[in-house]
């Protein structure tokens, strides 16, 4: 007969079994968990963009130096500042008003009549004064003899020995004079075959000859060009019309030829109104042009 078991065995087995059931269950649990509890599917990484390779700055080019326009001098974009010559004709007949001409200190030329009876005189103050002297040559206008130059004139009719006696006489009673323009000579002017002998003999004397211009037909510039003297004529007659409100329009217009031409001449007479005009217009004058002596202003031989 089979010995039964006894409790106590039966005990030990059932807590083995027991002890191994729960260790299992325990692992599966622990496995499930694993399974359970990992990182699910991960969406794909997308690629990253390969990183662009760091370009080194860019060196700032080397300034260059900044070209300059060559510095002109001031003046050269400025006109030339014109020039102008006043000439004061028919003086010789008294001192007071070549003493006032004198009081403006301006650079002007006094044209004296040989045969006036101040004529040496006012040569003399003028002198003293800085003022440049010319003789006043009276010449045949048209017209004469209604049309009278005065003592001391030369004549289309005079033959050429008598014209050069005329003029040797006149040089003489006008010392100091450094040229001639003509008076009057409308007439005289027009005759080149005249003017030549008179103006070879102011050649030789080394003195200039300005052409007053009263006629458009002068002949007087042409000639004293051929011949080879310094000569120029004259571009405005400043008291043609004695009133002031007429010189100052001929001043307007001697500014405006000057500012034209570069240069420019004009002839007045002593006139008190002529030199309240000049003394008025005086510092305008030296502003707007530079004032010379006529010499200083005649086309070179």
């Amino acid at each position: 007969m089979t010995p039964r078991k006894t409790p106590s065995r039966r005990s030990s087995r059932r807590r083995r079994a027991l002890w191994a059931l729960g260790a299992a269950v325990v692992s599966l649990a622990f496995l499930l968990g694993l399974w359970w509890g990992g990182p699910g599917p991960q969406p794909p990484v997308p690629p990253r963009p390969t990183p662009k390779a760091v370009q080194a700055p860019k060196a700032k080019p080397t300034a260059q130096p900044v070209k300059q326009a060559p510095q002109q001098d001031a003046t050269a974009s400025r006109p030339p500042i014109p020039r102008i010559a006043l000439i004061i004709d028919d003086m010789g007949h008294g001192l007071a008003p070549a003493t006032r001409l004198a009081a403006l200190n301006l650079p002007l030329t006094l044209s004296i009549l040989p045969h006036a009876a101040q004529a040496e005189a006012v040569a003399r103050l003028a002198r003293s004064n800085n003022l440049e002297v010319m003789l006043h040559l009276p010449m045949e206008p048209r017209g004469y003899p209604g049309r009278d130059p005065g003592p001391g004139a030369l004549l289309c009719g005079m033959p050429r020995d008598v014209l050069l006696a005329t003029l040797r006489d006149n040089l003489a009673r006008v010392p100091h004079a450094a040229g001639v323009n003509s008076h009057m000579g409308s007439e005289f002017s027009l005759r080149p075959e005249l003017l030549e002998p008179v103006l070879l003999e102011l050649k030789k004397r080394d003195l200039f000859y300005l052409d007053s211009f009263t006629s458009p037909d002068s002949q007087g510039l042409a000639t004293a060009r051929r011949l080879g003297l310094r000569t120029g004529r004259r571009d405005v007659f400043l008291d043609h019309q004695v009133s002031r409100e007429a010189i100052d329009r001929q001043m307007e217009r001697l500014l405006n030829l000057a500012r034209k031409r570069g240069r420019a001449v004009a002839i007045g007479h002593p006139h008190p109104e002529t030199i309240k005009a000049l003394q008025y217009w005086a510092p305008r004058l030296r502003r707007q042009a530079t004032l010379v002596k006529v010499s200083e202003i005649l086309d070179a031989p």
